[in-house]
């Protein structure tokens, strides 16, 4: 495929999932809300895959034409192949791909038939097409799923120089949150002791091991099945003696652990309800992040006094506030960064 027609179809997949698509310095970037991505794209008219290997980074996302299939084998990194266009080609519906699983977010008056169609053509090879039906609800924040196409729920993803094995039929895991992980592994100095509350699959803790040097990262995690993911995943990327993962309640587990240097809690719908857990887990001078699901209108108002109510004589000094991921029409999933005075 030539490269103005493949340069084409990847600006298409991107704009129809309404992200902005624009050219950069070092290749492409796709970006919506606070999510950056950055591509680079190779039609086989000018490149081989020995040259690929000396242009990109594990940090990109990678597009090749047919001819360059045998890229998804040799290159650590995410890699899809892009057919040329077939007479009738259907509109590619909003979706995620985690690994080889591509999770469809809804159709809108889309036959279920023709968006997987849509979807392989643009991802060809990838094992299954997840429709969510249910948004993530319940003690593990667990969506439901139905397939569309294959019937394997289990895959491995890649990013930022990791594999990340996850099943999202049986824990919360979103490849569009790979801005936030990297966001958090730069915040983490050498030698810092970090504390991962909701740790899931274990995205955050096996990120940080692998991209900063702390001297140690805990995470904890009372999904059953996330923590055995987790602890594989630790094993997977060779950080046994960097993290260590704890199955448990944070409530119960967490006022054991004493202070860390950094803490975080990804799970949105949990965090205000155990933030004074994490409070008591933050060393003086320590970073915290916790995440919240608030309304568009006012995202940032409620987590901040919740965290100046809940420290009380410790104090903490609010030093960024994001949107992380739209969650709803109107609400949004937002990040509120903030130190320890004392």
């Amino acid at each position: 495929m030539n490269r103005e027609k493949l340069y084409e179809k990847v600006r298409e997949i991107f704009e129809s999932q309404g992200f902005r698509f624009r050219e950069a310095e070092d290749g492409f970037r796709a970006e919506k809300g606070e999510d950056s991505l950055k591509l680079k794209i190779f039609s086989s008219e000018n490149s081989g895959i020995e040259e690929i290997q000396e242009k990109i980074t594990d940090e990109d996302t990678v597009f090749v034409d047919e001819a360059l299939s045998d890229a998804e084998n040799v290159l650590d990194t995410d890699v899809s192949v892009l057919k040329s266009e077939k007479e009738g080609s259907y509109d590619v519906p909003s979706y995620e791909r985690i690994g080889d699983i591509v999770v469809v977010s809804e159709l809108v008056n889309q036959d279920e038939e023709e968006a997987v169609e849509a979807i392989l053509e643009h991802n060809p090879g990838i094992d299954s097409v997840l429709l969510k039906e249910d948004q993530v609800s319940g003690e593990f924040r667990i969506g439901g799923y139905r397939n569309l196409y294959g019937d394997k729920t289990e895959t491995v993803h890649r990013e930022h120089g990791c594999r990340i094995k996850v099943d999202p039929t049986e824990m919360f895991f979103s490849e569009r949150e790979g801005t936030e992980r990297k966001r958090a592994f730069e915040s983490v100095d050498e030698g810092d002791e970090v504390l991962v509350m909701f740790a899931g699959a274990a995205p955050f803790p096996v990120t940080i091991a692998v991209n900063a040097d702390p001297e140690r990262v805990v995470g904890v995690e009372k999904n059953p099945e996330a923590v055995r993911y987790a602890r594989e995943n630790v094993e997977l990327n060779d950080v046994e003696d960097e993290v260590e993962i704890i199955q448990g309640d944070v409530a119960e587990v967490c006022p054991e652990l004493g202070e860390f240097d950094r803490v975080l809690t990804p799970s949105p719908t949990h965090a205000l309800q155990f933030l004074e857990e994490a409070i008591e887990c933050t060393a003086a001078g320590g970073l915290l992040t916790v995440y919240s699901i608030q309304e568009k209108e006012s995202p940032y108002e409620n987590v901040e006094s919740t965290v100046q109510e809940k420290s009380g004589d410790s104090g903490f000094e609010i030093l960024d506030e994001r949107i992380v991921s739209d969650f709803s029409p109107s609400k949004r999933k937002v990040a509120v960064d903030a130190r320890r005075k004392t």
